[in-house]
């Protein structure tokens, strides 16, 4: 018996794999996550995740099909053609076919952004942002990496590296920020700010962080640029997970494959 068709959105890291498929209103069909073990090359990561998504594809017998599945991956990401240029997940990963491994075995439209990109989405869609066009989102778990909305539209760069935060530090979540460190995000958070004249600043990152954090960047931003709202994500960790989804039902949309 065959089941009504679904959007897929994939969130995939260094070492999780989340996927979520909904219906074409965005009403949750099934969620899964699992761990991901070291993937050696494109056509090991394509039978894992493949399979992962194939997997959910059954839900109590019904044998489902996907409207549309878009991928949200660490790294820098070309859109137009779906690849992985730089991972930071697995080195492994650096010019990953995604869009192009995934086809292989599954037949639907796919497409594929960056994770930070995607959890912006989500914030302006169903977040802290919802129905904000200016938005600066800022992600500090791992390597702090942000992602820029103006005008309601995505900000990529040139190369395709916009958000990247090389002088950010690297964050554990298990530890408290050093004043070193935090100086070292406001500053630069602020400096961004500064320049990109945002309506909404979203942080995400672990709680204890996001203490630190909020307070320091409001008050810094109070003397060098102000104006800006600072918040904290709604969203968290399932943000970029969301993302996919209406990126999943724009694509299905312009495929013409809804309904």
């Amino acid at each position: 018996m065959a089941g009504d068709p679904v959007l897929v959105g994939v969130d995939f890291t260094g070492d999780t794999l989340r996927v979520l498929m909904t219906d074409d209103q965005g009403h949750q069909v099934a969620d899964g996550e699992w761990p991901l073990p070291e993937l050696a090359d494109e056509e090991a990561w394509s039978w894992e995740v493949g399979g992962r998504i194939a997997s959910l594809f059954a839900d109590e017998g019904e044998h489902r099909s996907a409207l549309a599945i878009s991928v949200a991956a660490p790294g820098a990401v070309d859109s137009e053609t779906g690849r992985l240029l730089a991972s930071t997940g697995q080195d492994s990963w650096d010019g990953l076919a995604i869009v192009d491994s995934l086809k292989r075995h599954i037949g639907a439209p796919i497409s594929a952004e960056n994770r930070t990109l995607c959890a912006l989405l989500a914030e302006t869609w169903q977040g802290a942002a919802a129905g904000i066009d200016n938005v600066l989102y800022v992600s500090l778990r791992g390597v702090p990496s942000a992602a820029l909305l103006t005008s309601g539209r995505l900000v990529r760069g040139a190369h395709l590296g916009a958000g990247a935060l090389p002088a950010a530090p690297e964050l554990d979540a298990a530890a408290p920020l050093d004043d070193e460190d935090l100086e070292r995000l406001s500053g630069l958070l602020a400096d961004v700010v500064a320049v990109l004249d945002p309506e909404m600043v979203v942080l995400d990152g672990a709680e204890a962080h996001l203490d630190q954090l909020v307070p320091l960047l409001e008050q810094v931003l109070e003397q060098v640029a102000p104006g800006p709202e600072v918040v904290r994500s709604t969203l968290g960790e399932r943000a970029a997970l969301i993302g996919t989804i209406r990126l999943a039902s724009t694509l299905a949309f312009e495929g013409g494959r809804r309904g």
